[in-house]
């Protein structure tokens, strides 16, 4: 289905336009307490200025939809996300189910004061291991009959075995988490969408360092970071939430739109381009625009001024620039 930019994405325009506004002031009216479905940003760099709210690196959002309270990824500052909270007027034990989109300190670090105040939210953490996701290791290592000879005492369990899975007490100890391996339904139009960066992740094997410097990269291996997204279907489209797109903005719309079966009809958080060329920038902006008929992109923390301003040009009054404090609109 393609998006009617006239019909439908024209009325949806219209509606986020006038709650969030383009000028300082308007957002700052609408930050307190938003009525109906709605994303407010409780945490980041940029804004208008917001009494009582303080801007820093992070990210985090408060969404609204079909009576449910969302926290999806909880900022840098467990003290800074406790203030931006009080001053947006969130009732954090009102929030039904949080998601966590990767395991970078700068979404989750605020969960410690989430946890403080509704110690039994649920949170939905992408499968990574080295947060407390179970594990399967093979700790034979590279020769099967190395442990033949040696005394028990100095074999992994005592001669046993060698293959097993880590299940680790996790980041967030005692918390109720659940670890997401596949995109998934977890309530009535609200899909979690899982992709992997192949750019960032854990080393399994390192280089081989020869006595003169020389480095062997072929045989390093390397496990992509895993997020999850969320996707929220509406009568207009999808409304993609996104926490740091290390996975590419525009593969994480493409896989929401491929799981989902649906056009997307805004896609709102941190886009990653701080590291990206205008080149680049555009080339991804021009996808998500054309060939994935992304209708309004709201993007927000890690996204970066270059990407603000290229993104501005080629999606013109389809771009919001929402920051700290802004609340936009989702349709029904």
């Amino acid at each position: 289905m393609k998006i009617e930019r006239v019909s439908g994405i024209a009325v949806f325009i219209a509606l986020v336009s006038a709650l969030v506004g383009r000028a300082g002031a308007d957002r700052a009216t609408e930050a307190g307490a938003p009525a109906g479905d709605s994303i407010v940003n409780l945490y980041d760099a940029f804004g208008a200025e917001v009494s009582g709210m303080v801007q820093d690196f992070g990210f985090s959002a408060l969404i609204r939809y079909r009576g449910t309270t969302i926290l999806f990824d909880a900022g840098t500052n467990a003290d800074i996300l406790a203030k931006n909270v009080e001053a947006a007027g969130v009732d954090l034990r009102d929030v039904d189910f949080a998601v966590a989109s990767h395991s970078h300190f700068d979404h989750i670090s605020g969960f410690d004061h989430v946890l403080d105040v509704n110690p039994d939210l649920k949170i939905y953490f992408p499968n990574d291991p080295f947060w407390g996701a179970p594990m399967p290791f093979d700790a034979t290592g590279t020769d099967p009959n190395a442990a033949e000879g040696l005394p028990t005492d100095q074999c992994y369990f005592h001669g046993e075995k060698t293959r097993f899975t880590f299940q680790s007490s996790g980041r967030f100890w005692n918390a109720n988490v659940e670890f997401v391996k596949d995109h998934t339904e977890i309530a009535p139009g609200i899909h979690l969408i899982v992709t992997r960066s192949p750019f960032v992740g854990y080393f399994s094997r390192y280089p081989n360092t020869g006595i003169a410097g020389d480095q062997d990269t072929s045989a390093v291996k390397t496990l992509g970071l895993p997020e999850l997204s969320l996707s929220l279907a509406t009568s207009e489209g999808e409304v993609l939430v996104v926490g740091c797109s290390h996975s590419l903005v525009d593969v994480i719309t493409r896989t929401a739109r491929e799981h989902v079966d649906r056009d997307v009809a805004m896609v709102m958080g941190g886009y990653h381009l701080l590291p990206y060329g205008e080149e680049e920038i555009r080339g991804i902006a021009d996808r998500m625009r054309e060939e994935l008929g992304v209708g309004v992109v709201a993007p927000a923390h890690c996204t970066g001024h270059l990407g603000f301003k290229l993104f501005r040009e080629i999606f013109g009054d389809d771009f919001l620039h929402a920051g700290l404090g802004a609340t936009i609109t989702i349709p029904h």
